[in-house]
């Protein structure tokens, strides 16, 4: 799997960015993508070594539309929670890595 094919985007909410003066970052990742696979991506990309990293598998979210059908309002998503071994803080949106 190709680096920039792993990390598709970083989380961007409160309760993420509360957690980089920790040093845990939270992304959205490839539903194929294994915990290696991610580990590498994120060393390669950022140059900070991952010491951990947390996937969290979320299921597809659907609602009742017109006519008692179901509408898909929500996709299967992936994320990872990294965690680093350095506790200063690494600007997500712009990566170490140039293509």
């Amino acid at each position: 799997m190709k680096t920039f094919d792993v990390l598709l985007r970083p989380v961007v909410t409160e309760k993420a960015t509360s957690g980089e003066k920790e040093g845990k970052y939270q992304f959205f990742v490839s539903k194929d993508a294994t915990k290696v696979d991610i580990k590498d991506a994120f060393n390669k990309v950022y140059g900070v070594k991952a010491i951990k990293v947390n996937v969290i598998n979320t299921a597809g979210k659907t609602k009742i539309g017109a006519g008692r059908r179901e509408v898909p309002k929500k996709a299967a998503l992936k994320k990872v929670v990294i965690t680093t071994a350095s506790k200063k803080t690494l600007d997500v949106l712009k990566p170490k890595l140039k293509i």
